[in-house]
Order: structure tokens, then C-alpha cells, then sequence
């Protein structure tokens, strides 16, 4: 099977039914089985995009993985000054933190690793905390004045349920929960997700 899902490059031969894509034409490519990492491929038009003059091959290369981002915060429906959490800082989560604090919102960061916490907190300036600080609960609730997150994104991979269980725990009332990344899909009913009437998205 091919690695990769992203990448960009130009293109030899389009057979678009919209004569969009011309011979020459430097795209960036999505998906799964198509955009992989290889000197030749053939990716159905709905999923390429041309490259504005400015934007190099290799930054183009990572358009998929800020459309991945941009669906996540999509997703919980971010509203200016609001209180969001990210849980997991690797490059989705920190696409993600990016795109939440240019859109006004008030970011807090969980991760496993303490170099990407670090980053988060160079590059975004934002509030981040280890998962297994002993003061987490406590920092989240003081981030959030007691009230909870308005929306949880998680960009993490795990093979447990922990960033859903944390999330149903830090979120506030009637909050969104939008998974991301590839975690268990696991979500105990009580005691949070149920009495809280949170939203998985």
C-alpha cells in the first residue's frame, strides 16, 4: 500500500470535466490511496487545488493537513472569546491551536509530551499542561473560571479513551466534544457525558 496522503506537484495531464487543470499547473493533493508519497499520481479533481504563486511545493504539501484542522474547528463552531482545549499538540493540534487563536477564541493545550507542549506555548503563546500534571482538572477549571471548556478538539492518538473521558470531565454543560484524532471511540455515558448533555461530533 502507499504512504502518504498528501502532496503536491504539477500537473502533467487533467481530465477534468471543467478544464480547471492545465498541464503545468502546480496543485496540492488530498486523500488517502491518491495523494500518496510518489513521483506519479493520478487523484480525482475534487480533491486538488492549485497552488497560489507564492506558496512553495514543499509548504502546498501540507494543505491537507490544515484542511484536516480546519474541519475540526469547523466542527465545534468556535465563537470569539471563547474557552476551547486541545487535546494533543502534535502538527494537527498545533494547525489547530493556530487557527482557533486567529479566530479569537482562548486556547488551552493538553499533550503526553513535554517538547511539544513547550512549542505550543513558543509558537501560540497559549496555555499548555501536561496530560499526567497532578494539577490538570485544576488548571483547566481555573483557565475557564469553574465553567468548563465551551468545546473540546481532540487531535491526539491514543489507543484508550482517555482524551474522551478527560474531555467529558473538563467541558462545560451542553459542550462539544470533536474528535479529531485516532482515539478509541469509547464514551461512557456517566458520569459527565450524560448529565452534561455533551455533544460528540
Amino acid at each position: 500500500k502507499a504512504m502518504g496522503y498528501s502532496t503536491s506537484g504539477t500537473v502533467l495531464t487533467s481530465l477534468d470535466k471543467r478544464g480547471q487543470f492545465q498541464p503545468g499547473d502546480s496543485v496540492a493533493c488530498a486523500g488517502q490511496g491518491y495523494a500518496s508519497h510518489a513521483e506519479l499520481v493520478a487523484v480525482p479533481e475534487n480533491l486538488v487545488v492549485k497552488i497560489p504563486n507564492n506558496v512553495s511545493f514543499e509548504d502546498a504539501a501540507f494543505t491537507t493537513l490544515g484542511a484536516i484542522s480546519l474541519q475540526g474547528v469547523r466542527q465545534a463552531e468556535p465563537h470569539l472569546g471563547e474557552k476551547v482545549c486541545v487535546i494533543g499538540l502534535g502538527l494537527l493540534g498545533q494547525i489547530t491551536v493556530q487557527l482557533l487563536k486567529a479566530n479569537g477564541c482562548d486556547v488551552f493545550g493538553i499533550d503526553l509530551s513535554d517538547r511539544l507542549i513547550d512549542l505550543a506555548k513558543e509558537i501560540s503563546s497559549i496555555r499548555s499542561v501536561h496530560r499526567n500534571d497532578s494539577n490538570l482538572v485544576g488548571a483547566c477549571e481555573n483557565f475557564t473560571n469553574g465553567h468548563g471548556f465551551d468545546s473540546i478538539i481532540i487531535t491526539a492518538a491514543a489507543p484508550t479513551n482517555d482524551p474522551i473521558v478527560l474531555s467529558t470531565e473538563i467541558c462545560r454543560r451542553k459542550g462539544k466534544i470533536v474528535v479529531v484524532g485516532a482515539v478509541k471511540m469509547d464514551v461512557p455515558r456517566d458520569p459527565h457525558f450524560y448529565r452534561k448533555e455533551l455533544e460528540l461530533r
